[in-house]
């Protein structure tokens, strides 16, 4: 069993993401170019191969668990990662789809279950990533953000109450993981990313398939929910309407969006 990352470890991996964050807060345009090597090394996977070992979750459609992998050796597990990454050999696996419950409603939502190994990689991805865009992210969205949950969102509702707003306009986005496209999300990363190796790497998770039984479905639409990865795809998007709102609309009213996988 690999051991935990000790303080300088995880130190490591936290000044990596400082380092970012504060690059890009301070140039709003600029587009970063030098992050695929970031993305496997080996303090980044071993952070993420914890973070994924803390979620659990069931096997993927390779069948392999994560006590199949700390049975095998999770560092020699993580020395094949990074070099299939490096060697850019890396193929990402379909997700097996599963159907669980809505609660307080008769209809199923859709989870994706990723191999234990994508889940790695799209874990480290998130690593370097999310603090980059998180830079660009407004107060207003909440859902699957650091820091950020829906109590606080609800306080915002509650302080425009009494700041003497009268109405309150609830909207959902139907279906908005099945229906996200592959274009647009590549298309709204590369405001902040020019790397190619990376949205290469992005580009075969999304379209990597859903195995629903038997049957393999690949479309050019769609990020699973349950990978590392969807959660931050899902905000990249949704920050143009973030934006949009702020800069058009705002006289209309205040945006308080959360996001929830139910």
């Amino acid at each position: 069993m690999a051991e935990r990352p000790n303080n300088t470890g995880v130190n490591k991996t936290r000044a990596l993401q400082h380092t970012l964050y504060w690059a890009a807060k301070r140039s709003p345009k600029r587009r970063f170019h030098a992050l695929f090597d970031r993305v496997y090394r080996r303090d980044v996977l071993r952070r993420a191969w914890w973070e994924v070992y803390d979620n659990r979750g069931a096997a993927g459609v390779d069948a392999v668990t994560l006590a199949d992998i700390e049975a095998a050796g999770v560092e020699g597990f993580l020395d094949e990662v990074a070099a299939s990454l490096r060697d850019r050999t890396y193929r990402p696996g379909p997700v097996r789809r599963v159907w669980i419950p809505k609660p307080g409603k008769p209809e199923k939502r859709p989870l994706g279950i990723a191999n234990v190994r994508d889940r790695v990689v799209q874990q480290a991805l998130k690593i370097v990533l999310e603090p980059i865009f998180e830079a660009d992210f407004l107060p207003c969205s909440y859902g699957f953000r650091p820091k950020r949950d829906a109590h606080q969102a609800i306080a915002v509702i509650r302080e425009a109450i009494r700041a003497g707003r009268r109405r309150v306009v609830d909207t959902d986005i139907d279906s908005f993981f099945d229906r996200l496209g592959h274009d647009l999300v590549l298309e709204c990363l590369r405001e902040r990313i020019s790397d190619r190796r990376v949205l290469k790497l992005i580009r075969s998770i999304l379209s990597a398939g859903v195995m629903d039984g038997v049957a393999l479905s690949v479309t050019d639409q769609g990020a699973p929910q349950g990978g590392p990865l969807s959660p931050l795809m899902a905000n990249v998007v949704l920050h143009r309407l973030d934006r949009e709102w702020q800069q058009r609309y705002q006289r209309l009213g205040v945006i308080v969006r959360y996001a929830d996988l139910c």
